[in-house]
């Protein structure tokens, strides 16, 4: 059964480098800028990988998926993470199709400059 409605997410690998980058940082920023909220990071995890990131909602254009992409990357550097590969991955979160295939991943390419 697939979902009514299907979010995407926008989010970049926690390596074990990043990782311990995060788990570094002291508790209340830490909490302060990773949380379920839409303003802020997100950590999913799928197909057993964790991501950081933001939902971009249901439809998104480029535009917006670029937007989404400057905030992470600010919110990132706001917690002096500055990870070696900023290379950001757009999923849908929670979605199969009617034969229970897991819908693919796409890889943003990486910023020019």
């Amino acid at each position: 059964m697939t979902p009514d409605k299907i979010e995407l997410f926008l989010g970049l690998p926690i390596t074990k480098e990043l990782a311990a980058l995060i788990d570094s940082l002291p508790a209340e920023k830490r909490d302060l800028y990773i949380q379920p909220s839409k303003e802020y990071l997100s950590e999913v995890t799928v197909d057993n990988k964790r991501y950081i990131g933001k939902s971009c909602g249901e439809k998104v254009d480029f535009d917006s998926i670029q937007l989404v992409e400057t905030n992470i990357l600010s919110l990132l550097r706001k917690l002096e993470i500055h990870p070696q590969d900023s290379t950001l991955t757009l999923f849908p979160l929670n979605c199969y199709t009617p034969h229970g295939l897991k819908l693919g991943i796409w890889t943003a390419p990486k910023p020019r400059g």
